[in-house]
């Protein structure tokens, strides 16, 4: 049996324990079967390890400007707000979120309300991004709150271009329809399902577009009880994060409620130091339980690519030219 030790006045003693893996911060409890930090590690073990907790704990996102400013990753049990106005590549970056997790080999499930599910998987094909792979392999679940609002869905579907029938039919055991989205209820049994589905436990993503939508829908305490009740039940119970998106100027939830957010990142845009120019920017205003840098760091955006970095003397022109972006692995142990 090997083990990280370490040295103290007393002694060796291993640094981890053979179960929950966590440090033994006081004296180890022994047992023929290993060294424990506690005796309910020691009665809970089965012979084999307990999953790495750091395996699950914090995330990378894959996505450039927001990795840049989180160099300790996203703890795997956060909501986040993502808070920006038109302009500053907001869907695009929803839309780069769940694809890193697909590349990651990740489930991920959409909530969308502001636009149907094919326009939702078209985006990732504008990018070069082909979903259809994750559709087939049942790793991609789209939670329908718009479709209701069509008042003629006949006729629409009659509009669509062949590409658009296809995708469609491609995805359609793959969408969940929410037939009463003003009921809370239904949209919360729904997501369970989806996630169910795709056993979603210490794995994958959700993302929520928009929570204007569902503001307008689910008024008051209601969205707010909502979202309470999915940060419980999926961030906190699952560890699955949620990355929910806002406007800029949205009033609906209160964006320094610290029983909803955990998290709360902002996009804006600001005057370049040349007049006829305008740089968009991403900053962390919080995140709970993760270290982030205090700084605003200016992005653009590449389909294919994504959101990527510019440095301060990086020239936006030039920085389109640049190689790929070397993506980071999902954990840090």
């Amino acid at each position: 049996m090997s083990f990280q030790q370490r040295s103290s006045g007393a002694g060796e003693y291993p640094l981890e324990c053979d179960y929950c893996q966590y440090p033994i911060p006081g004296d180890p409890v022994e047992s023929d079967d290993g060294v424990f930090c506690s005796a309910a590690c020691l009665e809970g073990d089965d012979g084999s390890p307990m999953p790495n907790p750091g395996a699950y704990k914090r995330i990378v996102t894959g996505v450039e400007p927001l990795d840049s400013l989180v160099p300790n990753g996203v703890p795997a049990d956060a909501f986040v707000r993502l808070a920006g106005a038109a302009g500053t590549r907001r869907s695009e970056l929803l839309t780069e979120l769940v694809w890193r997790a697909l590349e990651r080999g990740e489930p991920a499930v959409v909530v969308t309300a502001t636009t149907p599910p094919t326009a939702v998987l078209e985006r990732f094909f504008e990018n070069g991004w082909n979903v259809l792979p994750a559709l087939e392999d049942d790793r991609l679940r789209l939670v329908d709150c718009f479709t209701h609002d069509l008042t003629d869905r006949e006729t629409d579907r009659e509009r669509h271009s062949e590409w658009i029938e296809f995708v469609g039919k491609a995805a359609a055991e793959s969408i969940v329809t929410v037939d009463h989205p003003d009921d809370v209820d239904v949209i919360r049994a729904r997501l369970t399902d989806a996630l169910d589905a795709l056993e979603m436990s210490e794995t994958g993503l959700v993302t929520i577009d928009s929570l204007e939508v569902l503001a307008r829908r689910l008024q008051g305490d209601r969205l707010h009880d909502t979202l309470l009740a999915l940060r419980a039940t999926i961030c906190k119970a699952r560890y699955v994060p949620i990355v929910a998106a806002t406007t800029a100027e949205d009033g609906a939830v209160a964006v320094d409620d610290a029983a909803v957010f955990d998290g709360i990142v902002d996009l804006r845009i600001v005057d370049g130091l040349e007049s006829e120019t305008r740089q968009r920017q991403l900053g962390v205003r919080k995140l709970t339980g993760a270290r982030h840098l205090p700084q605003w760091i200016a992005y653009e955006y590449e389909p294919a690519r994504g959101l990527f970095a510019l440095g301060s003397t990086t020239d936006p022109d030039r920085a389109l030219d640049r190689g790929p972006v070397e993506r980071n692995p999902r954990t840090i142990q």
